[in-house]
């Protein structure tokens, strides 16, 4: 491995997985690393390829640098391998993968989907347990309507209104997930925002 191309994919990771900071951070922090890589491998009087990789090494990985730099320690972002050319791989996280099942795997698994999706949304730090609390209410609410709809109207035999009227119902079944989840996002919003003007 090219020791000059193993510090630039060491870069560009580090670059990806500061994504959340601000650019002008984003940066300085690329900049400052890129300093010490070069400080150290100075001190070591060479830059083959074994001591390129033990310096990198050293630092940690990009995603560990940034939580670091932003005191978190899930080190969510980009992981580097240290092999040449390779595209940084970025941890989706609990919020995106909640909402993923919320919407997604609504369509796909009506009413497994959206259970999973709540329940991922558990381990979630960013929402409130209120949040969590009034997501599963409103997809209790619109995934039960269908059966109070359409039980009714079985036990009194009226299977060609079912097919023919109370058809209308079923697509709650997916859209309560897909509530549950725009209640999710416009809460946090709303939160984010609230908090940014006190």
């Amino acid at each position: 491995m090219d020791p000059e191309a193993a510090i630039r994919d060491y870069l560009a990771a580090l670059d990806a997985a500061a994504a959340p900071l601000d650019l002008e951070r984003r940066a300085e922090l690329v900049a400052e690393i890129r300093e010490h890589i070069d400080l150290a491998l100075g001190e070591a009087g060479r830059r083959d390829e074994s001591t390129v990789r033990d310096v990198l090494e050293r630092l940690g990985s990009p995603g560990e640098i940034v939580a670091a730099e932003t005191g978190t320690m899930d080190a969510v972002g980009a992981e580097w391998s240290g092999r040449p050319g390779e595209v940084p791989r970025h941890a989706l996280s609990v919020e995106t993968r909640a909402l993923l099942w919320l919407t997604v795997g609504a369509v796909v698994l009506p009413f497994v989907g959206p259970v999973i999706g709540l329940w991922t949304a558990t381990a979630s730090d960013r929402w409130t347990v209120t949040q969590k609390r009034t997501a599963v209410l409103i997809f209790a609410v619109l995934a039960v309507m269908p059966f109070v709809l359409l039980v009714p109207a079985a036990i009194a035999g009226e299977f060609m209104w079912i097919i023919g009227s109370g058809g209308f119902a079923l697509p709650l079944v997916p859209l309560a997930g897909i509530v549950a989840a725009a209640y999710l996002v416009a809460s946090s919003s709303l939160v984010l925002t609230v908090s940014r003007k006190t």
